[in-house]
């Protein structure tokens, strides 16, 4: 090859290179966010026209629809609280709303406030029509002597600032401590803003939501998080039994109760209620469909009106379906039926198995109480009850839940003995058993309701059991941690069957 033609190569070769070096240095020095800085500033800020490293959408639209619905909530009470004896310090999950003096009492104890000194409280609310009626928790407004509902309207110059504030006296329309679920209502100038309501039951676990309200006074708050579970039972009281809750990651805090929790669309799905006091990062939000079927009775009436069947009930645990049959259909067992009650009226009978209702299938009892106390006083309802191996239907028609009382005697009310039993005398011989210990030895034994118990065998020794007298004598007798067996007799398709069951005395 010629020499020279081969410089010529290499030298062309050398120049592209360089062409395509000086190409990428070029791209790389444009590609990099212009960067200002000012004579006497030693830091670097990038221009006004840097773009954003990453687009992520942005809720603002959410905000500015709903700002407007969300509203401020303080309560005065004037009554003395030590009249009422010292506040309970909650156990588990703690109501997001109190006042510094309810802050102050639960973490020193009570007593540290002057007498007489009025209490406010603060909390949170939304408007859900536009004359005035607003939805907020119990709880926030529970014993109070005056409520006040603050109004913030939008900043006409500044959008992310708020605007004019508006403060009226409002009426407690109706209110529900089952359901923590309240009801006001104020007399506007003018119509108002008002949020929609959504649809709870089709929020999914790990759909974004949004927690507004005002915690710690700090009006108009946003969080945002997911729903991290549903149908959360959170609550240690027993007449708190219509627990459903939403859990939340969105952050909850005092004085947030009673404000909305909110869907992408814009919609309340959920009433901020509770956070949980053992950990950061879980709030409760009722959903919004129980408090559907809340908002007009106490828009009507001032209260809910709940059906009471009126018997004590349980879950049917692995074995007792085995024992009685089931299979694997699902139910709760029918533990007692109380006095004078709709259900004593009726052919349901201790033992029973609740299948359905009004064909909705009973899973568990939680299921079945809410299905009967959404269902009006005074109807009937139909009853699908296994028994002896078979399925029927029965009538009962419902009476009205009592506020003041359980809808049915609660098993730690019962007389329990100490293996775990409730019994009574049985006209056909030996105790018949009424109720059973949920904690007792005797819940997993396979002893169901209905069985009667004719004899014990203890220390190889049987004892006949005549009556619930005699029954109790032989206790007396048993230690701890013997073993005794028992002889009982359950109802069966067509007959009676005997049966031995063996466990150890607690």
């Amino acid at each position: 090859m010629n020499p020279r033609l081969g410089e010529y190569i290499i030298v062309k070769k050398i120049n592209e290179m360089n062409f395509v070096i000086g190409l990428f240095v070029l791209s790389s020095f444009l590609l990099q966010p212009q960067r200002t800085c000012a004579k006497d500033q030693i830091w670097a800020e990038k221009s006004a026209q840097a773009s954003q490293l990453v687009q992520l959408p942005s809720i603002q639209p959410i905000i500015e629809e709903l700002d407007a619905t969300v509203v401020n909530i303080s309560s005065s009470i004037t009554k003395d609280r030590k009249e009422d004896g010292p506040p309970q310090v909650p156990q588990g999950p703690m109501d997001p709303f109190s006042s510094p003096e309810d802050f102050f009492e639960k973490f020193f104890g009570p007593g540290q406030q002057a007498p007489q000194r009025p209490r406010r409280s603060m909390g949170s609310g939304f408007i859900i029509s536009d004359d005035g009626f607003i939805v907020t928790n119990n709880h926030v407004v529970d014993g109070a002597d005056k409520i006040e509902v603050s109004l913030t309207f939008g900043n006409a110059t500044d959008p992310n600032q708020d605007g004019p504030q508006e403060v009226y006296d409002a009426t407690l329309v109706g209110r529900d401590a089952r359901t923590d679920i309240a009801l006001l209502k104020i007399k506007a100038k003018t119509k108002l803003a008002y949020a929609f309501l959504g649809n709870s039951d089709l929020m999914k676990k790990g759909d974004w939501v949004l927690a507004m309200g005002n915690p710690f006074g700090l009006d108009h708050s946003v969080s945002i998080g997911i729903v991290s579970a549903k149908g959360r039972e959170i609550s240690p009281n027993e007449n708190r039994r219509f627990d459903d809750f939403i859990q939340t990651d969105a952050a909850i805090n005092f004085g947030n109760s009673g404000g909305p929790l909110v869907n992408l669309k814009g919609e309340v799905i959920g009433i901020n209620t509770a956070i949980t006091a053992q950990g950061s990062g879980i709030g409760f939000a009722i959903p919004i469909n129980l408090a559907k079927e809340i908002i007009p009775q106490l828009k009507e009436g001032g209260s809910v009106q709940r059906g009471y069947l009126g018997v004590m009930i349980q879950d049917v645990s692995d074995e007792m379906k085995s024992a009685l049959g089931l299979g694997n259909r699902s139910g709760v067992l029918v533990n007692q039926i109380a006095e004078k009650g709709p259900a004593a009226k009726s052919a349901l009978k201790p033992g029973d198995v609740i299948l359905q209702v009004n064909g909705q299938a009973t899973v568990d009892s939680k299921g079945l109480q809410r299905i009967i106390g959404k269902t009006e006083p005074s109807k009937s309802v139909n009853l699908e009850v296994f028994r002896d191996g078979k399925t029927f239907n029965l009538s009962v028609k419902l009476g009205t839940l009592d506020e003041s009382k359980e809808e049915a005697p609660r098993e730690a009310e019962q007389e329990m003995d100490r293996l775990g039993l409730a019994v009574s005398d049985s006209n056909e011989g030996g105790v018949e058993v009424q109720g059973i210990d949920p904690k007792s030895p005797a819940m997993g034994s396979g002893v169901i309701p209905g069985d009667r118990i004719l004899q014990i065998t203890y220390l190889s020794k049987k004892y006949d059991i005549k009556s619930k007298k005699e029954y109790s004598e032989i206790l007396k007798k048993l230690k701890s941690g013997d073993s005794i067996l028992l002889s009982l007799v359950r109802r069966a398709p067509g007959q009676n069957m005997s049966l031995f069951i063996a466990f150890r005395v607690p």
